[in-house]
């Protein structure tokens, strides 16, 4: 059972609207937090990404600049999301001081919170939980006994649900049963070369041996993706999640001489920048492709203009 607790529950000047998860690993947030930021930009607002930064050396609150700063210093994801959604990215630990910069210097009018699930003393007016369906098939224990962050009842706490990767079981369905629920999966957008930073067709993979290689929370996503495109996918070479590249990781994988090309993600392609890398390394670009994409936005729309937000619940675990 789970209580809402508004005591030190901090407001900030602008609508809040927050993507996360429950789960550990990648269920597919960052790509709707891209999509959600291009959706309010194409309707006229002036959205703003705010996010931790995780694993950058930068302290502080500040504005990415995606021309000139690293994933090094700023972290991989914020990084390719400035980069891809021309937005302003504005990481801090301190989401609320994060939103007011971001007010300041490029005048937000809507924060969309990168991770905000277990954020804990902010008001959020959409809680949007993006469900990895297949890691919530049999075990909803708690991490490291299974793949949650915390407790199910958590989901109550969610306006929208985003289903991604499956279906959930049945203890799932029976708490969102009564919420908007979409589902939404992966779709390609093109080919790059990361030397050359050319664009190209995905079909080009068509037939081609390959070997694929990703750092992410949930690689194998990645390569499944590349098969549906009807890549070889004759090597598969994971990282963990967020994954420091070096110049020894490169040349290791331009070892493999009897593929026609090596395959990652835009996410780890944003780290492979400052080394010598060979001509046959390729990113795909990815975009989340939402069912009912006007519904969900209209369903996130009618709360920011309600201000139907949310409150703080004790079972909150970030600051």
């Amino acid at each position: 059972m789970y209580t809402l607790n508004l005591v030190n529950c901090e407001s900030a000047p602008i609508p809040v609207v927050s993507i996360g998860n429950i789960t550990v690993g990648g269920s597919g947030k960052t790509p709707v937090v891209e999509k959600l930021a291009d959706l309010l930009k194409n309707a006229g607002f002036r959205p703003g990404i705010i996010t931790r930064g995780y694993k950058r050396n930068r302290k502080g609150t500040f504005c990415i600049d995606a021309k000139n700063d690293t994933a090094d210093n700023v972290g991989d994801e914020p990084l390719m999301l400035a980069q891809r959604t021309l937005c302003p990215v504005v990481v801090g630990v301190n989401r609320i001081a994060a939103i007011e910069k971001g007010v300041e210097e490029h005048g937000i009018d809507v924060a969309i919170l990168d991770d905000g699930f277990q954020l804990k003393n902010i008001r959020k007016d959409v809680e949007v939980l993006v469900l990895d369906g297949t890691m919530l098939k049999k075990n909803n224990n708690l991490f490291p006994l299974g793949p949650n962050r915390e407790p199910m009842e958590r989901v109550n706490d969610a306006d929208i649900v985003l289903l991604n990767k499956g279906e959930p079981n049945a203890e799932v369905f029976e708490l969102i049963e009564n919420k908007p629920v979409y589902r939404m999966h992966y779709s390609p957008l093109y080919l790059y070369n990361v030397k050359y930073r050319r664009m190209g067709h995905y079909n080009i993979l068509k037939g081609k041996r390959v070997l694929a290689f990703a750092g992410l929370g949930d690689n194998e996503s990645f390569f499944k993706l590349l098969r549906t495109l009807e890549a070889q996918v004759v090597y598969e070479v994971e990282y963990p999640d967020h994954h420091a590249y070096s110049q020894k990781d490169i040349d290791e994988l331009a070892s493999y001489t009897d593929v026609a090309c090596k395959v990652t993600t835009e996410k780890d392609a944003v780290k492979l920048i400052r080394f010598n890398v060979p001509d046959n390394f390729f990113a795909l670009s990815i975009e989340a492709s939402i069912e009912r994409e006007n519904d969900f936005f209209e369903s996130i729309l009618y709360r920011i203009k309600e201000g139907l937000c949310q409150r703080e619940s004790t079972y909150s675990t970030q600051h």
